[in-house]
């Protein structure tokens, strides 16, 4: 498969590497930008998990390419793993995968780039956001700092327990044929497994986006994420005891000990129409009880992928001035670079 989107950055290689194969044989991939001249001096890796929902994104969706920019100018190493997809897999594969990239980065690159890997950092966007919280709540060996990018962070919360509206502000949609033609994963299913579905150029009219819609009209969202049919009813009914503790690691921020997690930047605009900000509200609340450095950045009008909508611009570069919050952006990359200086 080819990196032409990680391509063209000076001094810079981009490769694509499979970091594990699911257990129906299907490999997954990451791509890895680094630079061509190897160093005997460690170097820095910046993890980030796409967005996409958890349904629908590749590691070139969504691309941060400020943070490539950012790795770029600093000599760090940019790693954009994919990972396994819902309806046909459920969270617990998603999760699985963006644990065993954060492994392999540790384990497996060093020797593939022939460098010593050093400072890791962990960032991730939507869906990418909630994954990089919950890896780094399962890791032993935590990153060195903690980037999340209006992420889906609060997973039992009523945005995808309870019934709602549609997203982006869209309208309602009939619900029962697309809930049939994609069904809640069950053992034995036959479903071939994604870890990559592109991004179509209308993504509006793609069934997979039209799932997302009917997953968050119907409160279902952390059905699809357990493989429990009811399971948000049961929440939104009866709190979260009812999620059974074979799934509690998917609720970091109602189950996991937090307590020693990195560094943490929330990033998240006020009127986010994707995944409300009320999310980050509550990662930021939940780790600062538990005695995590936490840095909030919540511009008020920065809609969902604000920052990927820009396209392929340094924002630390004059080229960036006037884009929509890249103050805050600039914030994160800065607070990204002081916990490489720690």
């Amino acid at each position: 498969m080819e990196a032409f989107p990680l391509d063209g950055f000076d001094g810079y290689t981009s490769k694509t590497f499979v970091f594990k194969t699911d257990p129906d044989g299907n490999a997954i991939h990451t791509d890895v930008v680094y630079p061509t001249q190897a160093v005997d001096t460690p170097s820095t890796v910046l993890i980030h998990y796409h967005g996409g929902f958890l349904v629908f994104g590749d590691r070139y969706s969504f691309l941060p390419y400020w943070l490539v920019h950012a790795s770029v100018a600093r000599n760090w190493i940019f790693v954009t793993p994919e990972y396994r997809l819902i309806p046909e897999s459920t969270a617990h594969a998603s999760v699985e995968d963006a644990v065993d990239a954060y492994k392999w980065v540790r384990s497996s690159l060093p020797d593939l780039l022939g460098r010593p890997v050093g400072s890791l950092l962990v960032a991730g966007s939507s869906a990418g956001g909630y994954l990089a919280l919950t890896t780094t709540a399962i890791v032993a060996e935590k990153p060195d700092a903690l980037l999340l990018v209006y992420g889906m962070l609060d997973a039992a919360g009523p945005t995808y327990t309870t019934p709602g509206p549609n997203i982006f502000g869209m309208p309602a949609i009939e619900t029962g044929p697309i809930l049939r033609e994609f069904p809640i994963t069950k053992e034995g299913d036959d479903r071939k497994k994604l870890s990559a579905y592109k991004m179509p150029p209308d993504i509006t009219t793609d069934p997979r986006s039209s799932l997302v819609s009917a997953l968050h009209i119907e409160g279902i969202f952390v059905d699809y994420m357990t493989g429990v049919a009811g399971q948000g009813h049961a929440i939104s009914k009866q709190g979260v005891e009812a999620i059974a503790d074979r799934d509690r690691h998917l609720f970091p921020l109602t189950f996991a000990k937090l307590a020693g997690m990195p560094s943490t930047f929330l990033l998240h605009g006020v009127n986010d129409s994707g995944v409300p900000i009320s999310c980050s509200e509550k990662a930021a609340e939940r780790l600062r009880a538990a005695g995590v450095e936490v840095i909030e950045e919540f511009p008020a009008d920065a809609d969902h992928g604000f920052d990927t909508r820009v396209g392929n611009i340094n924002v630390e570069s004059a080229e960036g001035d006037g884009l929509i919050a890249v103050g805050s952006l600039r914030n994160a990359i800065q607070f990204l670079s002081s916990s490489v200086a720690k």
